[in-house]
């Protein structure tokens, strides 16, 4: 049975072949290269009509490269953002993504909010999934460059190797969160 599969965030979920890895399901994608927690509010209305059954979100590593906000406030934006969603959508499984590594001075920044939302997310009813660890370098705190499709000028975006390996971890908590909405 065809389900709907919304996501929602910045150019990381924008740039993942979604709809071609979930080719049984419709999948809608309300991410844009670029976004902010701030866009992210703009759009929740629309994430909202669209019904989904099953809501995947990443954002907020443009609040520290676009805008240059403070770690907390990077925070509250996220939880505040993410606290609408689940009142909005009470009966919809969300699984909200980590900030994924960098590789510039921002990805220890990642790791702080990461660590900071996650006990928040779980509080809410919100799967917290850590793509964090999945794309890090094995001794450092920034992105494996293996994973990296821009290194040399962002050093955040996923080429076709980091988004089938997170896929391949986030597939399967996708498809157990629908089959637990089937009743």
């Amino acid at each position: 049975m065809k389900r709907r599969i919304v996501f929602a965030g910045d150019s990381i979920i924008h740039g993942g072949p979604w709809q071609y890895w979930l080719p049984d399901h419709y999948v809608t994608n309300f991410a844009f290269p670029g976004h902010t927690t701030s866009d992210l509010a703009n759009l929740i209305d629309g994430i909202v009509a669209s019904q989904p059954e099953i809501l995947i979100v990443m954002i907020g590593t443009n609040d520290f490269g676009k805008y240059r906000l403070p770690e907390d406030e990077v925070i509250k934006n996220i939880l505040e953002k993410a606290k609408s969603l689940r009142e909005s959508l009470p009966g919809v499984p969300i699984i909200w993504n980590s900030l994924s590594p960098r590789s510039d001075e921002f990805s220890e920044n990642m790791v702080s909010v990461n660590s900071s939302i996650k006990p928040v997310l779980e509080e809410l009813g919100i799967n917290y999934f850590d793509c964090f660890s999945l794309l890090k370098n094995a001794s450092q705190n920034i992105i494996e460059l293996k994973y990296c499709e821009d290194p040399e000028t962002f050093g955040l975006h996923l080429n076709n190797a980091g988004y089938e390996l997170w896929f391949k971890y986030l597939e399967p908590e996708i498809l157990t969160k629908l089959q637990s909405t089937l009743g």
